[in-house]
């Protein structure tokens, strides 16, 4: 394939972003209605043209006007099957039937805005207090957000401390990041930012500021600043850090607002590790705002009004019947433990069978994660190591930071959207949230896709496979592009 290959380009990077350049050109040409709806947006006064500055890319978003089970229809007509699952908030698919027929009944019986106790909020909290070993009392609110904030907030009124210790690049919400990807609109916690993979040096972090520290938030997955994983880190290494927040004193919370989804009792069930504290939200409210927080009683009981020393916690809409009625219709419809298990086992098969692919066509590319929660990593060096699972305490994250890596997940997005109508996770990154609403029909249509995607990108990928094999050194634009998204350790402290 022809390339105008610019100075300091790599010819992978080259290659793959003429190719993008293509397919760019044609999604312009087939959605000018939703160029039209992004346009009139931002003439409307919204700022930016949306109001979820993730869910923007270049040259326009697409803008959908219906949507059913695991089909969204575009503004131009382009019916897409869904493979990204609202960043795990569409876990049940498109305006789910139980939890509309919920909600219908909750309007008609005069409870939208909430107000006084209802006869929901009881029936919730004991699914999550009965999934949950670890929860023994709960609260809710409306986005994981703001759980999360709450659960930090917890953690220093309990303890008397300030300091939370996250990892770098670490995601909670849209006000708390870790390190340099927070902005200037985070929460200004009082941060102690941690690299992924070794359990020792972050327990030595947590003991050398013991008496400052009220929470270790993490979530119990791998994280990288380069990239969005959810493979559930190693126990051993887990186990290491509950112990050294037990010896400081500190809560430990598990942001489960994503990985909740992977067994019936979350992550935390998998690994057989236990936090004090535990954040959920998105899917449970079937596609409406829903989020909580909960934890042992000694950490959740200021929350209780009587308390001498109480919280005072809450919210308007915390205990809003309209989602409490969509979460115990997903609880009692959507998610039993047996259709969370199936629906795992089912997306481990998918992810098997599309490392298979690439590895019959010697492609840079595999799936990463566990359960239903899936992200496509292109390049040809193993991102974990072999010896990933076994490892006790340290282990590496090899990506390789090069823009190869990132324009090719560009270009597999708009491939699979243009010539398969196909929603592959998000230009940005190819992360894989699958509803439950997916058949083996759309499985085998996304492997049918991939194929012919390895096929007409044979010659660009072997590029790719060439200059991602690893290395010992880092090359400069390797090492400029984890300087713009890490932060040395250990940083500075505040006084």
């Amino acid at each position: 394939m022809p390339t105008n290959q610019h100075h300091n380009e790599s010819p992978a990077y080259s290659a793959l972003r003429a190719a993008t350049k293509v397919l760019i050109e044609e999604y312009v040409a087939s959605n000018p209605k939703s160029a039209e709806a992004f346009a009139a947006a931002k003439a409307s006064g919204i700022a930016g043209g949306t109001n979820r500055a993730s869910i923007f890319h270049e040259p326009f978003p697409l803008t959908f006007v219906n949507a059913k089970h695991a089909t969204a229809v575009t503004a131009d007509g382009q019916q897409l099957t869904d493979f990204l699952g609202n960043y795990t908030a569409g876990l049940f698919g498109f305006s789910p039937e139980p939890v509309k027929a919920a909600v219908v009944e909750a309007m008609e019986n005069g409870h939208a805005l909430g107000g006084a106790p209802n006869l929901l909020e009881a029936a919730v909290a004991r699914e999550f207090t009965k999934r949950f070993p670890s929860i023994d009392l709960v609260r809710f609110s409306n986005t994981g957000t703001e759980a999360n904030s709450y659960a930090i907030h917890t953690a220093r009124a309990v303890t008397g401390r300030n300091k939370i210790v996250m990892y770098d690049g670490a995601y909670h919400g849209a006000w708390i990041h870790g390190g340099k990807a927070a902005g200037p609109l985070d929460t200004p916690y009082e941060k102690i930012t941690v690299p992924y993979g070794n359990a020792q040096l972050i327990a030595d972090a947590i003991a050398a500021n013991a008496d400052e520290i009220a929470a270790v938030i993490i979530e119990p997955v791998s994280i990288s600043p380069l990239v969005y994983l959810k493979q559930v880190s190693p126990k051993p290494y887990l186990q290491k850090i509950r112990q050294a927040c037990d010896e400081a004193g500190c809560a430990l919370i598990f942001d489960e607002v994503m990985t909740s989804r992977l067994a019936p009792g979350g992550a935390q069930e998998l690994l057989g590790v236990t936090p004090d504290l535990t954040t959920f939200g998105k899917y449970f409210g079937g596609g409406l705002p829903f989020g909580g927080f909960g934890g042992k009683r000694a950490w959740m009981e200021r929350h209780d009004p009587k308390h001498p020393n109480t919280i005072n916690s809450g919210g308007t809409f915390n205990q809003n019947a309209i989602c409490l009625a969509a979460v115990q219709a997903v609880f009692k419809h959507l998610w039993s433990e047996e259709q969370c298990q199936r629906h795992n086992a089912r997306a481990t098969e998918f992810k098997n069978a599309i490392n298979e692919l690439a590895r019959a066509y010697n492609a840079p590319c595999k799936a990463y994660g566990t359960g239903s929660l899936l992200t496509l990593i292109w390049q040809q060096q193993s991102v974990t190591d072999e010896q990933y699972a076994a490892d006790t305490l340290t282990h590496n994250l090899n990506l390789v930071a090069k823009r190869c890596v990132f324009q090719c997940t560009e270009l597999f997005w708009f491939y699979m959207l243009q010539r398969h109508d196909l929603l592959a996770g998000s230009p940005k990154l190819n992360y894989l949230t699958l509803p439950t609403t997916l058949h083996d029909s759309d499985y085998e249509k996304f492997l049918r896709g991939m194929e012919m995607f390895f096929q007409t990108y044979a010659n660009d990928l072997q590029l790719l496979h060439n200059e991602t094999k690893g290395s010992a050194q880092l090359t400069p634009e390797e090492q400029e592009l984890i300087a713009l998204r890490t932060t040395p350790y250990p940083q500075s402290r505040e006084a």
